[in-house]
């Protein structure tokens, strides 16, 4: 997996903080330099299309409401 793609994937989503870590959060604080929103969004779309094509995304179930 490319560097920039990994280092997104670790920072945003494989932290047992991930639910409270915002994306602007990563590219202005994780990403050393800071980087902008728009290539943030340019290395977040290609790491999300190595999940997929790798089988790394698990889809939640909804929960039901009683």
């Amino acid at each position: 997996m490319p560097k920039m793609e990994g280092f997104l994937i670790k920072k945003r989503f494989m932290t047992t903080e991930h639910d409270y870590i915002t994306h602007e959060k990563v590219y202005n604080f994780k990403f050393q330099p800071p980087i902008s929103s728009g290539t943030y969004s340019k290395i977040r779309w290609k790491a999300f299309k190595l999940a997929l094509d790798l089988n790394l995304v698990i889809e939640k179930e909804e929960e039901k409401g009683d």
